[in-house]
């Protein structure tokens, strides 16, 4: 019997070193990356591979094209995705309301590994409820 692809996983962050470590803790995690520098290029993969996703990793301030333009993308895709937010900021306004409405989890930076990890891990369990 075959075993389930890995379930991939969207990172959008602008910070290099940043999405490094996301990207080699997720991948030592077992989950499939699918990475994106910018908010384009993260729009380009929900485009190109949506239905492979089942959560993404999103840094609320990305640009040019902002987290809540990601979101909506990924609330296009007809079926629950985890979504995890991250930011140095406090999270407000429009963007606020579209990561309650996707029942996604805000995570502050910074942040240890293991929140990640348990983050994005409850983001899989709502998604899937």
């Amino acid at each position: 019997m075959d075993s389930p692809p890995p379930q991939a996983v969207l990172v959008a962050e602008d910070e290099s070193q940043l999405l490094r470590l996301i990207e080699r803790l997720l991948a030592q995690a077992g989950y499939e990356i699918l990475s994106a520098r910018d908010g384009d290029e993260a729009l380009a993969s929900v485009a190109a591979y949506g239905a492979r996703i089942s959560s993404a990793v999103i840094d609320a301030a990305i640009a040019p094209r902002g987290a809540g333009e990601i979101l909506e993308a990924l609330g296009k895709q007809g079926r629950g995705i985890g979504v995890v937010l991250t930011s140095g900021d406090v999270l407000e306004g429009d963007l606020r309301q579209l990561m309650l409405d996707c029942d996604g989890i805000f995570l502050h930076k910074p942040f240890p590994p293991s929140a990640l990890l348990r983050a994005l891990e409850d983001s899989l369990i709502k998604a899937e409820a």
